[in-house]
């Protein structure tokens, strides 16, 4: 198939372009820096090339929620992907009569940043803090590709695991050096997925006309922080002896951005293992094996 993905660059893009090409699939780039991409991309264009013959767009492009977020950056948070999506679309309605597939990245923090017993399932409804609330504009933008007749598939993304870069290289850097603390209880969850899973779940999305509708990518293993590093720990084989750091100094530190940290939630996985998808990585210690 003929693909178009956005936010090729990032720590998605990069590994997911030459697995879709791989499998035989055309995969075309969009780019905001010119040269870089197969195609130049703005907040107010895009060289109508791209969609020429296209079957399926990928989009994946987003700012990072891990700088400090002031009130300029919320916007620019949103508008890199809610307005990007919303450009997309204006294309797409214009110059891709044959569209069959809209794929979004979005958020496993659409059901707020909140830590219970509950398990949250894709027919939950959404939070109301800011990342809660981003998930819900970023995937109202996708569903309105259905006008198109396009199927439309979201995956909300929980914590990405990877060798290159991401989240695990910056929780590694204080166990590492024999630092690695809590924060906060240690009792929030940590959602997360290994990046060949991820991929994996691109992929059937891509090739599976049955996949629609929004799905939970984040592995079966459910987490609490203190779990989670402690493996960690174990895996680096360094101690993991370090007091919690106290909940104040963290939001001291980060302000709003803190609830990434201090708060989290699970999340099923039951849709996606009833799509026959087989997690590669199900188990935070194969998990780390692989990636450490």
């Amino acid at each position: 198939m003929n693909i178009l993905i956005t936010g090729a660059s990032g720590l998605v893009g990069q590994r997911l372009v030459p697995q879709l090409k791989a499998k035989g699939h055309n995969v075309r780039t969009l780019s905001h820096q010119k040269g870089k991409g197969d195609f130049y991309w703005d907040r107010e264009k895009i060289d109508t090339q791209a969609f020429e013959e296209v079957d399926v767009i990928i989009h994946l492009a987003g700012a990072s929620i891990s700088h400090r977020w002031t009130p300029t950056y919320k916007k620019l948070i949103h508008s890199s992907r809610i307005d990007t999506a919303n450009l997309l679309f204006k294309y797409a309605k214009d110059y891709a009569p044959e569209l069959r597939t809209f794929i979004s990245a979005s958020g496993s923090s659409y059901y707020g940043q909140v830590t219970s017993d509950r398990i949250f399932e894709e027919e939950d409804p959404a939070g109301s803090d800011f990342l809660a609330q981003i998930c819900v504009d970023w995937e109202k933008a996708a569903y309105q590709f259905q006008a198109l007749g396009t199927r439309v598939v979201c995956l909300r993304t929980s914590m990405v695991l990877s060798q290159q870069g991401g989240a695990l290289d910056v929780l590694k850097k204080p166990f590492k050096v024999g630092l690695g603390a809590n924060l906060g209880t240690g009792k929030q969850w940590m959602p997360w997925i290994h990046l060949e899973d991820l991929c994996g779940l691109y992929i059937k999305a891509v090739e599976d006309d049955t996949i629609k509708g929004n799905y939970n990518a984040v592995s079966p293993a459910k987490l609490n922080q203190d779990a989670f590093n402690r493996q960690l720990a174990d895996s680096l084989n360094r101690p993991f002896i370090m007091p919690s750091v106290p909940a104040f100094f963290v939001r001291t530190g980060l302000g709003e951005m803190s609830d990434l940290i201090l708060k989290g939630s699970r999340l099923s996985t039951r849709k996606v293992e009833k799509s026959g998808y087989r997690y590669i990585f199900p188990d935070l210690k194969e998990a780390l094996t692989d990636l450490i």
